[in-house]
């Protein structure tokens, strides 16, 4: 009897392992009053977030390329360079550029404003985004770290203003006959070294000269720098707004 009851204890010791082996607890990088007025909301998310997850997940059951899917219904927290597909608890994030699969994202009913994501298709955690506002996204690493994109995203769209030479205001005039101003509207994949990977124009001025313009401020301005070491993209896409007006 007691041979069978030191069995049952191994037995039960071991599930025990393998079920807290499956997710873990993470600590995460909390916000404060300088990051975000919202900093108490974001931290917790974060501490609902990392209590649990899980480190890996299975990636063979989802499909490697998007075709005639349904995407969900468009909200503030999705990347326009991405189609958004549901399947099953998981949201499937399709590249727009080549239509595969690139991420998998889950989101908690009580937390509909975060996701959590895995790389496809090794399935291993990536980060987590906390979407408070359209213009206020928060991203942490694997380890709950914050990853702070502004500074690089910014220093790229200096360095393509700086190089941005548009027609003077009598061509522009001349292009727009009847309009004030048309906008050009870009989105620019790196890769993580820096280079163009592909420019993509979001919204044409529906003049070839001045969207020609526009990629040409692009092209002189690269390469840009590599992606800092935080950075857990292969590849970012950033937008980029250009406005030509005759005043």
């Amino acid at each position: 009897m007691k041979k069978y009851i030191l069995i049952f204890l191994l037995l039960l010791q071991f599930s025990s392992c393998a079920y807290s082996a499956s997710t873990v607890k993470i600590v995460p990088q909390f916000m404060t009053p300088s990051n975000t007025a919202k900093f108490e909301d974001v931290n917790k998310s974060l501490a609902i977030i990392y209590s649990k997850i899980k480190p890996q997940i299975k990636t063979d059951k989802y499909p490697k390329f998007y075709h005639d899917f349904t995407c969900v219904k468009s909200d503030e927290t999705q990347n326009p360079n991405y189609y958004y597909v549901k399947n099953g608890s998981a949201e499937l994030i399709f590249s727009k550029d080549n239509n595969e699969l690139k991420f998998i994202s889950f989101r908690k009913q009580n937390l509909p404003n975060c996701r959590i994501l895995y790389s496809y298709p090794s399935g291993k955690f990536l980060a987590v985004q906390v979407y408070e506002s359209k213009s206020e996204v928060f991203i942490f690493d694997s380890e709950g770290k914050y990853v702070n994109y502004e500074p690089y995203v910014k220093s790229v769209r200096e360095k393509v203003q700086k190089n941005w030479k548009a027609p003077d205001k009598k061509r522009v005039a001349a292009l727009l006959k009847d309009k004030k101003s048309v906008p050009v509207q870009v989105a620019l994949t790196l890769n993580k070294n820096g280079t163009v990977k592909k420019c993509r124009i979001v919204e044409s001025s529906k003049i070839k000269e001045l969207d020609d313009n526009v990629g040409s401020a692009i092209k002189a301005s690269a390469p840009f720098p590599a992606f800092p070491s935080n950075f857990f993209n292969e590849e970012l896409v950033i937008i980029l707004n250009f406005n030509f007006a005759v005043k």
